[in-house]
């Protein structure tokens, strides 16, 4: 139960933080940022306090590991960085340098994360489902649950103007953290699945295996040694499609995926993906190499069997390496100590698919932030293709979609320059009664366009599934 005095310290100390952050807005004569933090008895459903929060406020925002006991969910936009061209990750680290200058916060140790991405590519123009969407996006949410290493945390952020009178500041505070306690006890509610839904392949099946064609035709000349090549499934409902019950059901099936989702106007981004870009902690680079995939079968023996013959793929093995090779070349560069897990690749399983992975790991100098590293190592040959600048040019002529965040970096990043991004692969975009869905894969000098095609099937399944398509 909480005292009396506890109480009244806690807004004793919230007092002496919003005259600090007005303070500061003065001083610096531009908006401050102030946050502050409570500890909660029990760990909230994050996908739940994402739908409460999300309808109140917009800017809906999750990260989620579900086996590790990790989860970032929130709404609201305290701090937000766009950014567009060339230039985009250097963009977001400068304004996340300038962020770090105008923030007062109570708590120094707990993370302080930016939630958001990057596109795959630069693009003057998005396609219809990514009009919302520029080439990045971060967010410091309003209000965050944070759950990580068995702790559970309420976030309020607010932003503080230089003419903002500390009475209106504190009561702002007051009433989004009396919000978020009631969302932290919301239940979570699944809708049904849609019952009416009409499929579209874009392009058609033919088309895309004349590309695949195509593509083999040009790897085997020597023009490059392999490209990624996607497709997008679109989904026609006739009610709007739910993220957050797509989010649970993704959760279910797969709890060591790493859920992500984003709002931006009336669409969201979302996804449960197996890859892991790169994680910065304590100067600890880790990297999941994965590449070359096959089905699990309907049973245990069958998906034993299809794992064998994966590790026996010698197209999968040469698809596999690429990656790697290129991903420990990319590191070394920037990083010391760059070390393959001994006796790799092995076979890791996400739902409907069983993937050959490679775990990395390298030492980052102090001065460096995961950002430097996203930069690097985006896009792995995984989902771009090797070379990369060849690979890259082959995307844009043959594929006849817009890729947008699909297969880009996703993640969080702290103010002290650690986190972690993923692959924004297995996922779809979201706007009203629409649904894109994306999948891809790499094309070696081996690949059999037909087998491809029925890869991206694979790979699509769990994401119609969620969406009630399946």
């Amino acid at each position: 139960m909480t005292s009396a005095f506890t109480v009244e310290r806690c807004e004793s100390v919230m007092s002496c933080s919003v005259q600090e952050a007005v303070t500061l807005a003065r001083r610096l004569m531009r908006p401050a940022l102030l946050s502050h933090v409570e500890t909660l008895s029990f760990a909230p459903d994050p996908i739940s306090f994402l739908s409460a929060s999300s309808g109140a406020l917009g800017a809906g925002t999750l990260w989620a590991q579900p086996s590790a006991g990790i989860a970032f969910s929130g709404a609201g936009s305290a701090f937000s960085v766009r950014a567009a061209g060339p230039g985009r990750f250097g963009q977001v680290s400068a304004a996340m340098r300038d962020l770090r200058q105008r923030l007062i916060r109570g708590d120094e140790d707990a993370p302080f994360p930016c939630i958001g991405g990057f596109a795959f590519a630069n693009s003057a123009q998005r396609a219809l489902p990514w009009r919302d969407f520029s080439d990045a996006m971060l967010l410091v949410p309003e209000v965050l649950l944070q759950v990580q290493g068995g702790e559970a945390l309420l976030r309020i952020t607010v932003q503080v103007a230089p003419d903002s009178a500390p009475s209106c500041v504190e009561r702002r505070l007051q009433e989004l953290l009396r919000q978020a306690r009631r969302w932290a006890n919301t239940p979570l509610t699944v809708l049904p699945q849609q019952v009416n839904v009409r499929r579209q392949s874009v392009p058609s099946r033919d088309a895309w295996e004349s590309s695949v064609a195509t593509a083999v035709a040009m790897i085997r000349q020597g023009t490059l040694d392999k490209v990624v090549l996607a497709r997008e499934e679109r989904l026609l409902a006739d009610g709007p499609f739910s993220p957050v019950s797509a989010l649970a059901r993704l959760r279910r099936v797969d709890s060591s995926a790493t859920l992500f989702a984003i709002q931006s106007g009336g669409s969201w981004f979302i996804g449960a993906t197996p890859e892991r870009l790169v994680r910065l902690r304590n100067g600890l680079v880790e990297v999941s190499c994965l590449a070359g995939s096959i089905g699990v079968g309907n049973s245990a023996g069958e998906q034993s069997r299809l794992a064998a013959q994966l590790l026996a793929s010698e197209k999968d093995h040469e698809e596999h390496e690429i990656v790697v090779r290129s991903t420990i070349n990319a590191l070394a560069e920037v990083c010391e100590n760059v070390v393959r897990l001994p006796g790799t690749p092995h076979v890791i399983t996400a739902r409907s698919v069983q993937h050959l992975e490679t775990p990395l790991t390298a030492v980052m100098p102090d001065a460096g932030t995961v950002l430097d590293l996203v930069e690097r190592l985006h896009p792995t040959p995984a989902v771009g293709g090797y070379p990369r600048d060849p690979a890259l040019s082959m995307i844009r002529e043959l594929e006849e979609i817009d890729r947008g965040w699909y297969a880009g970096p996703f993640g969080r990043m702290d103010l002290d320059g650690s986190g972690e991004f993923a692959v924004a692969i297995r996922s779809a975009m979201l706007s009203g009664t629409t649904a894109s869905l994306f999948a891809g894969c790499g094309i070696v000098a081996a690949s059999i366009p037909a087998d491809e095609y029925e890869e991206t099937c694979l790979k699509l399944r769990p994401m119609l599934s969620a969406l009630g398509a399946a």
